[in-house]
Formats: C-alpha cells, structure tokens, sequence
C-alpha cells in the first residue's frame, strides 16, 4: 500500500518553523491508520469466529457418515446430537455478531452463508426438513433444531436402513454446503484471507509512516534549533530547503 494516500506531504517544511508547527499534525495519519487497522482486526475477529463454527458443523456432518459397521442407535444418537448442537451454535454466533452491536453489523455475508447452510439441511423442496421430522429432529422457529429422542429411537429400530439414508443425505449436503463456503473462493474463506492481507498491509504502511514522520519530525526539531543563528529569511530558507530535499 502506497503512503501517497496518507496526507505526509513535505513541502511544508520550506516555510519558517512557526508555520511548520501549526500546520503539521503527525498524529493524524497514524491514528488514521490505527483505526483502519483496528477495524480489519475486528472483522477478522468475526469473521474467524464464524469460519470456526462453520469448519465444526462440517466436521460433525463427516461425522456422520463415519458409523461404526453396523450402527448402534448409541453412535447414531451421539453424532445426531452433535450435528445439532454444531448447527445450532453457529446459528447463535451468527445472529449475535450481526447484532447492532456486533462487527458484522453492515456485512450480509454470514448470514448469507447461514441460509445457504440451512437450504442445504431442507433439501429440494424441503423434502430434507420433512425426513428428518419423521426421525424426532424437528426445526423450530427460530431456525435451530430439537431431537424428540424416544422418535429417534423408534425410527431407526423401526427402519433402520430409511433412518441411515436420511442421515447420510443430510451430511452429504451439508459438507458439501460448508466446502463451499470455506473454500479459498467461498464467502467466508475469501473474507478470512482478503481480511489478513488487508491488516499486513495497513501494519506495514503504518510502521513505514512512524519512520517517516519520525525522521520528519527531528528534521524539524534541528531546523528549530538552527533559525535563530540565521541572519535572513534566505539562510532559514536555505537551511528548510536542504532538509526538504534531505528527507525525499
């Protein structure tokens, strides 16, 4: 990132000193600075939080298609449990860092990814949604699930082939849902990487501009002390100039 954007313009430092001092602020462009980098940190944050939470229900959805041979209603409730205890908590994180509050306030992207997660749990036609309700999982209204466990139990000892496909279907989708948006091009992949450059960046070009402005500023401190010895305007003006051209 170039430092031309940041307003460290040395021509201020041909005038006499007393103009320099009113003029120059080097405060602003670091504060500046910090506050774009802050700002990236938090969204990063955020933004991290969700690619976590994301990465979880992934892994518990390949959990689910990693039963033991033959299942157990135990394995099969384990792994349900944690799928939706998975689901349920990225829901909540969602919804409180899109909060008014939150860092991700003005970004539509997590919930994005959230509803791309929850088609990918319905299924076309909500034909998902209707499957696993006939297991005991059930989605209520405020888009997190509950498992009826005595439907679950009778479902898979009742038929124990249709339970096992409804649950493999669902993993399939959900996987493949999450690959998506944690891929190097996905939504919340892209974000987390775009973000990380973007603070290496500003923290770069924020150390470069202390320099700058600390080599401005004992620049200017010498001037000061060299002014007084001066006879005219043109020795100050030669002194600033030298400086000026010093400093490029």
């Amino acid at each position: 990132m170039a430092i031309s954007s940041v307003n460290l313009s040395p021509n201020t430092i041909g005038t006499p000193t007393s103009q320099v001092q009113v003029g120059f602020d080097p405060q602003n462009p670091l504060t500046t600075l910090q506050h774009k980098e802050d700002s990236a940190i938090a969204q990063l944050s955020a933004f991290g939080q969700v690619k976590a939470s994301i990465a979880d229900l992934q892994s518990k959805a390949q959990s689910l298609k990693n039963f033991s041979k033959p299942p157990t209603f135990g394995d099969l409730q384990v792994v349900v449990q944690g799928f939706v205890q998975s689901f349920n908590s990225l829901n909540k994180n969602i919804s409180q860092l899109g909060s008014k509050q939150g860092a991700l306030s003005a970004d539509s992207r997590p919930g994005q990814a959230l509803n791309n997660i929850r088609q990918a749990v319905a299924g076309a036609n909500q034909s998902g949604l209707s499957a696993l309700q006939k297991m005991g999982i059930s989605q209520q209204a405020n888009g997190t699930f509950s498992i009826n466990q005595k439907q679950l139990e009778k479902s898979f000892q009742d038929n124990r082939p249709s339970a096992l496909s409804t649950i493999f279907d669902l993993a399939n989708r959900v996987t493949q849902a999450t690959d998506k948006q944690l891929s190097a091009n996905g939504s919340i992949g892209k974000k987390v990487n775009d973000l990380s450059v973007r603070i290496n960046e500003l923290e770069n070009t924020r150390n470069t501009a202390q320099g700058y402005l600390d080599t401005q500023k004992n620049s200017q401190q010498f001037m000061a002390a060299q002014f007084p010895s001066t006879g005219s305007y043109a020795a100050r003006n030669a002194v600033a100039t030298y400086f000026s051209v010093a400093s490029l």
